[in-house]
């Protein structure tokens, strides 16, 4: 009896029995794990669809463009800070250049007038009339030209 008992019972695997043993160790905070994970996988499954594929498509395209259109306008607030900071800089360049320009003008026109102040010509390059050297006309001796 034994014998025929054992020839219609199922094989059992040997996973099966460290399957059975794993679940009589294992903690009741697994079970409720794996129960849960269960019923969120059933659940999802029944779940129909809403929508169609295009609808999923548009929202999709919509997505990826407006994400374009962000990093454009990323990009562009990038371009623009550089630009803003290569005209501050250049304009910051052209201001001290204008100073360094301002300030060696103003010391060559002090320079000018400082040896102005010191330095007549007139004084030290007396003007000489040809006249002054030549004889008084009283002692010339063709007075017939005069």
């Amino acid at each position: 009896m034994l014998l025929q008992q054992w020839k219609h019972a199922r094989p059992v695997l040997l996973t099966q029995v460290a399957g059975r043993l794993e679940r009589r160790l294992a903690a009741p905070e697994d079970d409720l794990a794996q129960e849960m994970t269960h019923d969120l996988e059933m659940n999802f499954n029944k779940i129909a669809p809403f929508g169609k594929e295009d609808t999923a498509k548009e929202l999709q395209d919509h997505a990826a463009k407006t994400q374009d259109t962000l990093v454009d306008a990323v990009e562009n607030a990038e371009v623009a800070e550089i630009k803003r900071a290569v005209f501050r800089a250049l304009t910051r360049l052209r201001a001290a250049t204008i100073k360094e320009f301002d300030t060696i003008a103003r010391l060559e026109t002090q320079a000018i007038d400082a040896y102005n102040d010191a330095h007549h010509y007139r004084a030290e390059n007396p003007l000489a009339h040809l006249h002054e050297d030549e004889a008084p006309v009283e002692t010339d001796k063709l007075k017939s030209f005069h």
